[in-house]
Formats: structure tokens, C-alpha cells, sequence
């Protein structure tokens, strides 16, 4: 005997995110959505590993080490993250030598992170093995695509800052 499936609430409302009145191909997408970040979070923790730093602190890393000079508070806007949590990580790449930290000329409040020496080494050693796996991971994007993707994503982002302040929110209400 077949089961019979129960309808369930959608879990959208907007008609763009819908297909045929159901909300089956948004589960979809989000769901490979989650899927290709537990992807992209493995590369970067296995480049982390190869780094011997920690997947935040490689992420530090990268960002520093592609604009010189970033202060923590920048830092911590890029990765969206707190800036209480990118000093205490950036503390640590500064305590073993990775990063140094400088106050800034124009304004001596805040604190600037430069790259080292053993910082630049470390990503000398490390390119080899982000260039293998991007490649990979990014194969199936051309030169279009992959600028459409990078918008899109950015605005993405956007969307999810603004629901995340939202979902805190509704938390509040539901307690």
C-alpha cells in the first residue's frame, strides 16, 4: 500500500521561490546550499591544517595577507564575525608570529594586522594546494558565471544579515 504524503506549510511565500505552489525546489536548493558550505568548510579546514592554524585563523590569514594594512574591525565586517572574536583570534597569529599588529598613523585608535615573514611562507607553502582545490571546487564556472555567482552571492549576503537581525528578533518574541 502507497503512503500517502501529508501536505506540509511551505516554508516560503514568495511566488518567485515557488514552483507550482510548492516550496519543494527552495528545500532543494537550500539543502545543497548547506551542503556545498560543509564542502567549502572542509577545504578550508584541511588548508587550515596544512597551515597549522585554526579555519578562522586561516581565514584571517587569507584576508590580511590580499589587503594589507586591514584593521580588526574590518576584519571582523568582512568575515562577519564580532570584532571582540577577530582580536582574540588575530591575538593568537600575533602571539606565534604569523601577524603583527600596528596602530594606525591616521588614527591611533585603531589596530591595524600586517602579514610577516613566517606568515608570507606559510602561504607560499600553502598556494600549491588552494590552487589544486579551487580549481576543483569552482570547475564547472566560467568567466560569467563565476562574476554572476560572486554578485549574486553578495547580495545574498546582504539578505542574510538582514535576516539573521530578524530571526533575533522573533527569537525574543517566541521566549
Amino acid at each position: 500500500m502507497a503512503r500517502v504524503r501529508k501536505r506540509r506549510p511551505p516554508t516560503v511565500s514568495r511566488p518567485a521561490l515557488l514552483a507550482g505552489g510548492s516550496d519543494a525546489e527552495f528545500r532543494l536548493l537550500i539543502h545543497d546550499l548547506i551542503a556545498y558550505g560543509h564542502k567549502l568548510d572542509a577545504c578550508r579546514d584541511a588548508f587550515a591544517a596544512i597551515a597549522g592554524v585554526s579555519g578562522v585563523q586561516y581565514e584571517i590569514l587569507m584576508l590580511v595577507s590580499r589587503a594589507e594594512r586591514l584593521s580588526i574591525g574590518e576584519v571582523a565586517a568582512r568575515l562577519h564575525r564580532s570584532g571582540a572574536f577577530i582580536t582574540i583570534e588575530s591575538g593568537k597569529l600575533v602571539e606565534r608570529g604569523v601577524l603583527q599588529k600596528a596602530a594606525d598613523p591616521a588614527d591611533g585608535r585603531r589596530v591595524l594586522l600586517q602579514t610577516t615573514r613566517k606568515c608570507r611562507e606559510i602561504l607560499q607553502r600553502l598556494a600549491p594546494y588552494q590552487v589544486r582545490i579551487n580549481d576543483v571546487l569552482f570547475s564547472h564556472l566560467g568567466a560569467r558565471q563565476f562574476r554572476d555567482l560572486r554578485a549574486l552571492v553578495r547580495e545574498q549576503l546582504a539578505s542574510g544579515d538582514r535576516a539573521v537581525a530578524l530571526l533575533d528578533v522573533l527569537l525574543q518574541e517566541a521566549a
